[in-house]
C-alpha cells in the first residue's frame, strides 16, 4: 500500500465516529436509509454493552471516552451522528446501574488536530483514532478522574495501550465497542487482558454477519446475535473456539 492510500485511511475517522470503516463507507453513500442503518446498529451494539457492565459492575462509575474530533465544529455530520449513536447506546443499556461521571475526550496529537492525513495509520486498523491521540492522552484522562472505576471507549483503543500507567493498574477496567484488539498484541495477549480483568466487556463485528443492507430486525437481541459478539472474560475462550481467527 502506497503512502497516499495509507493517509486516505486517516481522513476516515472523519466520518467514522468511533470507528468502523464500514460506517465510514456508509457516511459517503448518498443512501440515507443506509446511513441510518448504520446509526440503529451501532446504537444496539452499544447499548448491548452496556446493559452488560451494568450487570457485571453494577454501581460502579464510568466514564465514556469519545471522538476528539466532535469537539471541533465543521466537520461531516456523520462524526457526530456516530458518536452521539455510541453514547446514546450506553446510556439507554446501563440506565440507572451505572453512574456516569464523564463523556471524556483524549488529547489529539498535535499534527493530526490540523491534518489527520499528515499521520501514519496502520492501513488495516477499523479505529484510526488509536493513532491520532498524543501518547498520554489517555493516562491523562484516568488521572483527571480518578474516581472511575471503568473506561468505556467507543473509539478502540490507544495504538500502543500496554505502555501506559492505565494498562498496569487494576481500575480502571476497561469495556469497548468495536476496538481493534491488536492494539493489545497476539492472541494470547488479549486473553491475558481478559484473564487479568483489564478488558471486561467487549463487543465486536460477527464474522459472517449479514450485510448492511438487510433490514434491521424487529427483535433486539436476535438482531445484536446476528450482527456482533459480546465478548467477557467468561466466554473468551469459547468464543475463541468458535471464531478461531477472530483475533
Amino acid at each position: 500500500m502506497d503512502r497516499n492510500t495509507l493517509k486516505n485511511v486517516g481522513l476516515a475517522l472523519l466520518v467514522v465516529g468511533a470507528g468502523t470503516l464500514a460506517a465510514w463507507r456508509l457516511g459517503q453513500s448518498p443512501e440515507r436509509a443506509l446511513r441510518a442503518k448504520a446509526l440503529e446498529r451501532r446504537a444496539l451494539a452499544a447499548r448491548f454493552l452496556g446493559e452488560q457492565l451494568a450487570r457485571e459492575h453494577p454501581g460502579q462509575t464510568a466514564v465514556i471516552v469519545a471522538n476528539p474530533f466532535t469537539r471541533q465544529p465543521g466537520r461531516p455530520a456523520e462524526i457526530y451522528a456516530f458518536d452521539e449513536a455510541g453514547i446514546r447506546g450506553l446510556k439507554a443499556g446501563w440506565r440507572e446501574g451505572l453512574k456516569l461521571a464523564g463523556i471524556l475526550f483524549p488529547e489529539l496529537d498535535p499534527a493530526a488536530g490540523t491534518n489527520p492525513a499528515a499521520v501514519a495509520v496502520d492501513a488495516p486498523t477499523t479505529t484510526p483514532l488509536s493513532f491520532l491521540t498524543s501518547p498520554r492522552a489517555w493516562d491523562k484522562l484516568v488521572e483527571a478522574n480518578p474516581g472511575a472505576t471503568l473506561l468505556v471507549s467507543l473509539i478502540g483503543l490507544p495504538a500502543t495501550p500496554r505502555t501506559l500507567q492505565l494498562w498496569g493498574q487494576p481500575q480502571p477496567r476497561l469495556g469497548l465497542l468495536l476496538p481493534d484488539l491488536r492494539m493489545i498484541g497476539d492472541t494470547a495477549a488479549i486473553q491475558a487482558a481478559f484473564g487479568s480483568g483489564k478488558l471486561v466487556a467487549v463487543v465486536l463485528n460477527r464474522p459472517g454477519a449479514p450485510p448492511e443492507s438487510a433490514p434491521l430486525l424487529s427483535d433486539a437481541q436476535a438482531e445484536f446475535d446476528a450482527r456482533f459478539l459480546l465478548i467477557t472474560p467468561h466466554n473468551v475462550a469459547e468464543t475463541l473456539r468458535a471464531y478461531p481467527g477472530l483475533f
